[in-house]
């Protein structure tokens, strides 16, 4: 009976010590997960303004489309990048893109470019005949922006040079603190939603130098920002899978140490009252 009052007070003790280091983390996390949702609003911003100007430069260039517009022809493999976490114990975070991305992928055709240290463990210890791209392994929002940028123009670069069909990035939208899921970004070529301004019809904007030569000059930027964006957004939501996971621990462990709380009182009172047996039958025996 000892024994097993023993073994309970040390589960108890021990799922109290697991609720405080759960605990921590989902105050970090919702502290992270503040910090990176203004984040998130501010390049969210600076992205829509971006896209409006991209928008209005590929609708005005008449000439001919920009090649940037068009998926390459003749080329069958897409690049997708696909962004993941470098830490764990975010939930189903990291297994949901696993599953969304090999919905999609082609290992026959396309090519795969891993972003995050748990996507690039996973795919490279698992077997398979992927075609693994490693220029954008080192991304990460902890570096200098600059690299980002640089990386979104080797990106262009490898497109200009008809390396892939298309440039997909696969990362986690963010809906809101409760949901985000796996979802697609088609970063090249561009594809902008842009209505124009109906007062534009009889008076356009005028540009200087060319639409043309406009979209070739800021396309970087465009990208750049774009690359930033869906770094940020996938970092918010891994934040928000982070606090999710570790407040469900919370109340798990909040119901176990309820249970076991039951289960030791159950015990000793068991324990006190064969004690109690015990010396009352000797008392009786005397």
């Amino acid at each position: 009976m000892a024994s097993g009052l023993t073994k309970t007070k040390r589960r108890i003790a021990s799922v109290t010590s697991t609720k405080k280091i759960t605990k921590a983390m989902e105050m970090v996390a919702t502290v992270k997960l503040k910090r990176f949702k203004n984040g998130f609003e501010q390049v969210s911003r600076y992205r829509e303004e971006l896209r409006e100007v991209m928008g209005e430069a590929f609708l005005r260039d008449k000439a001919s489309a920009s090649h940037y517009s068009k998926e390459n022809e003749d080329v069958e493999g897409t690049l997708y990048l696909l962004i993941t976490s470098n830490l764990g114990l975010c939930a189903g975070y990291n297994a949901n893109l696993y599953r969304y991305l090999d919905s999609i992928f082609d290992p026959k055709k396309d090519t795969l470019a891993l972003i995050g240290e748990k996507g690039i463990a996973h795919y490279t210890r698992e077997e398979g005949e992927r075609k693994i791209l490693e220029d954008y392994a080192g991304l990460d929002l902890s570096m200098d922006s600059r690299l980002i940028f640089d990386a979104a123009k080797t990106m262009r670069n490898d497109f200009s040079k008809k390396k892939f069909k298309k440039v997909v990035a696969v990362y986690t939208r963010y809906v809101n603190s409760l949901k985000f899921e796996p979802a697609t970004s088609t970063l090249l070529p561009v594809q902008i939603d842009f209505t124009p301004d109906p007062s534009e019809e009889f008076c356009p904007p005028l540009f200087e130098p060319k639409p043309r030569e406009m979209i070739h000059d800021i396309l970087g930027q465009y990208l750049g920002s774009e690359l930033y964006a869906l770094l940020v957004e996938s970092q918010l939501s891994e934040q928000a899978s982070r606090r999710t996971a570790m407040e469900s621990a919370n109340d798990n462990a909040d119901e176990l140490l309820g249970k076991l709380t039951i289960e030791y009182n159950k015990a000793r009172q068991a324990a006190i009252t064969q004690e109690l047996t015990e010396v009352v039958n000797g008392a009786n025996a005397s």
